[in-house]
């Protein structure tokens, strides 16, 4: 006999299938993290782009989709996305919102938006700048899950801004990621991927790596690896 948690889990498996126009991914985990870690962004950088429930429905469905391509294969599989996004029906789009979702999940790795790329063109120029701001969002919230594995928990920051000078969004990345070689390379994804985002919204990233709770030691200190991750950060 079915428990009531297991139909509830059920239920809510269906819901995110239909959400998603029945499209599988490799790794629904990594997809559903990058998903809260693109809304946590989406939060911190609202002060520059004023989006709405609207624009963080097209953003969260894109991060659930982005590595769809991947069942394709793993090469060129941004743009396997894409065809998979815009072969299938997401409900409550439109048309136009259905290609802004492709396009989005597209540009979350290689080339950045060019009005070469064919379906990127056919957007309206408000579309397009939807797809940039977006797009950056995405791009920099997988760099942080490049492991798969969820090492960075949650994404928290601010932007500060002051008269004729570009903005400068400080991003904190929580994290429990013992091993520094692997927090170094994570850092060094998120450097390579903010690219977009900062040629989006005309802004400067910096990146401060925070681990989640210092670990229990002698004394009640704080051990000299915590003060050390907390002290490392990156523009």
């Amino acid at each position: 006999m079915k428990s009531d948690s297991s139909d509830r889990h059920l239920l809510e498996e269906q819901q995110l299938a239909y959400y998603m126009g029945g499209i599988p991914v490799d790794d629904l985990p990594h997809a559903r993290h990058v998903a809260q870690l693109a809304q946590e962004l989406f939060y911190v950088t609202w002060p520059m782009h004023g989006f709405g429930p609207r624009e963080l429905d097209l953003l969260e469905r894109a991060a659930l989709l982005h590595d769809a391509g991947i069942l394709v294969a793993y090469r060129g599989h941004h743009k396997a996305s894409l065809r998979l996004i815009r072969a299938a029906t997401l409900p409550g789009l439109n048309e136009d919102e259905h290609d802004e979702v492709a396009c989005i999940a597209r540009y979350h790795r290689k080339a950045l938006p060019q009005k070469s790329h064919a379906v990127y063109r056919t957007l309206t120029r408000a579309a397009r700048q939807r797809v940039a701001e977006l797009g950056g969002i995405l791009r920099l919230a997988d760099a942080f899950d490049y492991a798969h594995d969820g090492g960075v928990t949650h994404l928290f920051g601010h932007v500060l801004s002051a008269a004729g000078k570009p903005a400068h969004v400080l991003i904190r990345a929580s994290h429990h990621i013992g091993d520094h070689a692997t927090l170094r390379e994570v850092m060094q994804r998120a450097h390579e991927k903010r690219d977009l985002f900062e040629r989006a919204f005309h802004c400067r990233v910096s990146i401060s790596p925070e681990l989640e709770a210092p670990p229990a030691s002698a004394n009640g200190h704080a051990s000299t690896l915590y003060a050390r991750f907390n002290g490392m950060s990156h523009d």
